[in-house]
């Protein structure tokens, strides 16, 4: 079995916050052959700099002594530079990041999405709250930037597939979503998308809790290491409502550690109980055994009010031996009319 291994380049804080809410480690994924591979990131890289907040806006952030260059926390194309985060590591918003857009000399301006940060759900920011600033994980960090360590197999050419990387948008609405983008390395060319083969794909980012799907054309499996450190804190993942139709988000913990679907606080506020299982509210769906491509979740989970969590064909209650691994992507299928929630996990005592 090969493995590549997406290495961490600094496992200590140089700048800014002490680190001592994170600890360094590794996890194992495989990729499957001949399959599809559903797969997250436990771990994320280390932060760059971080501080106190000293001021808020509906989408930017002051922090306290700071004297950056402008720009200093996003990439430029053909100049260089990292596309970063803030983390927020305490306070009501902990566990929640956003993109960074834009830098000045001690001032953050974030992609929000619509929050508002002077007016979030989960609480109000003070001033002295701690953000850390982290970069992205990229496609060319995790997988390889060049033909001597890429793990998986190149294009020779854009019409004859080989192993591709399928990227879902969590932003679009709907069951059963296809792929935004398919990235793939072309020999002597790096990496591109179907969509744009004459671009570089090489600087896609991929978030912390986003899903990447490996689909492998050959038989043999790979392994990926990913190290990289573990922020031990509560972490948020945004689960967009059902609206009308229904709605697939894929998702997964950001803990490195496994964890029982008692212990996952998916329970009501995330997946809507079940109160017939005949008429499932909103479901988990898991992929345990990878078998040939778009193949179906083999496990659907429910809740169901004062008994526990189910599984579909099994009226075994599921909710302390079942567990969510690290790396695994799961989906939470919210039918139509459940409501968005923020998935809030936090690292088992």
């Amino acid at each position: 079995m090969k493995t590549i291994q997406t290495f961490l380049f600094c496992l200590f804080a140089h700048g800014g916050i002490a680190s001592a809410q994170s600890s360094g480690g590794s996890t194992t994924l495989v990729i499957k052959g001949a399959a599809d591979s559903r797969l997250s990131l436990p771990y994320q890289q280390a932060h760059l700099d971080g501080g106190a907040i000293s001021g808020v806006t509906s989408n930017s952030l002051v922090l306290q002594g700071k004297d950056w260059t402008p720009g200093q926390f996003t990439r430029v194309a053909g100049v260089g530079g990292k596309t970063c985060y803030g983390l927020f590591i305490d306070g009501p918003l902990q566990g929640v990041y956003y993109k960074i857009l834009s830098n000045n000399e001690d001032t953050l301006v974030f992609e929000t999405e619509g929050d508002d940060l002077t007016n979030h759900s989960l609480g109000n920011i003070g001033f002295g709250n701690q953000l850390q600033i982290i970069p992205f994980w990229t496609i060319a960090d995790v997988f390889g930037d060049t033909a001597s360590n890429v793990i998986l197999q190149p294009r020779l050419s854009p019409l004859f597939p080989t192993d591709d990387i399928l990227l879902y948008n969590n932003n679009r609405r709907g069951i059963n979503k296809a792929p935004e983008s398919t990235i793939y390395y072309r020999q002597n060319q790096g990496w591109r998308s179907v969509a744009a083969p004459a671009v570089s794909s090489a600087d896609t980012i991929l978030p912390p809790g986003s899903i990447f799907v490996v689909r492998r054309r050959a038989a043999t499996d790979l392994e990926l290491i990913n190290y990289g450190v573990f922020y031990r804190q509560r972490h948020a993942v945004y689960v967009a409502g059902g609206e009308t139709t229904g709605n697939d988000q894929y998702v997964s913990l950001l803990l490195p550690e496994p964890m029982s679907l008692t212990e996952s606080n998916l329970a009501d506020a995330v997946v809507r109980p079940t109160s017939n299982p005949m008429f499932r509210a909103d479901e988990v769906l898991v992929w345990r055994t990878p078998n040939g491509f778009n193949s179906a979740p083999d496990i659907t989970l429910y809740y169901r009010p004062s008994l526990g969590w189910f599984k579909v064909g099994d009226n075994t209650e599921l909710g302390d031996d079942f567990t969510l691994a690290p790396g695994e992507a799961i989906i939470i299928r919210k039918k139509a009319s459940s409501p968005a929630a923020d998935w809030l996990q936090f690292p088992p005592e």
